[in-house]
């Protein structure tokens, strides 16, 4: 049998699992299920972590992982504010939602806070913010007038694209030295761990760190 015909039989059979568990015949609903049943059922090694080796962290995987992963990410901070130093936008976030805006030209108050994964608080903030500084403005939805939608001021637009430049130039810094097949194989380990938390941030959000723990690490 073929690899095409044996990939095409495990779609098949997964294709008919959903069918089974959701009267749903969305394709991104079905993507999404998918990345979740091979991500789930793909968990990680089984942790060595013992509290008492504080000083031996390096020999704990998921504890030098979080770490360079905190330093990586506040290197990216370092970087891009840089790049945003000469224009009007004042944070990565800002920078993120009016990128978005650009792409999508108007979206909900909340479903922009949300594409980005922040509590409402903060990302009505950025939003305040950014409309105080003439990037963005707010209107009534047609649909629902108790809801809002953002979309950019020609300011906004103005300064979103000229900042696209420096920020490429922060986005290869970042990237360093590693070369094109190193960038594929972690962007495909990167984009595995987004969508094992998206899972996680979609279904438990407001749960425990013990009850996440359980239901997704249950058999580490």
């Amino acid at each position: 049998m073929s690899v095409d015909v044996v990939l095409l039989k495990s779609l098949i059979d997964y294709l008919e699992e959903y069918d089974n568990e959701f009267d749903n015949n969305d394709l991104r609903e079905f993507s999404s299920y998918l990345s979740d049943k091979l991500i789930i059922s793909n968990l990680p090694p089984k942790s060595n972590y013992k509290k008492e080796d504080f000083k031996k962290y390096k020999s704990f995987a998921e504890v030098e992982f979080s770490t360079l992963l905190a330093g990586l990410f506040r290197f990216a901070k370092h970087y891009t504010k840089k790049a945003l130093s000469e224009t009007n936008i004042k944070t990565l976030d800002e920078f993120g939602f009016l990128s978005t805006l650009l792409r999508e030209e108007s979206m909900l108050k909340k479903e922009l806070i949300d594409t980005h994964l922040m509590e409402v608080s903060s990302g009505s903030e950025i939003i305040k913010r950014m409309i105080n500084n003439g990037l963005i403005y707010e209107y009534p939805d047609e649909k629902d007038k108790r809801a809002k939608r953002i979309s950019l001021t020609e300011e906004g637009v103005k300064e979103v694209m000229s900042s696209f430049d420096s920020m490429q130039v922060a986005a290869e810094i970042i990237m360093g030295n590693l070369t094109d097949e190193e960038v594929q194989a972690t962007l495909k380990v990167m984009n595995k761990l987004t969508y094992f938390h998206n899972h996680i941030h979609k279904d438990d959000k407001t749960s425990s760190l013990s009850s996440v723990a359980d239901k997704y690490l249950k058999d580490k």
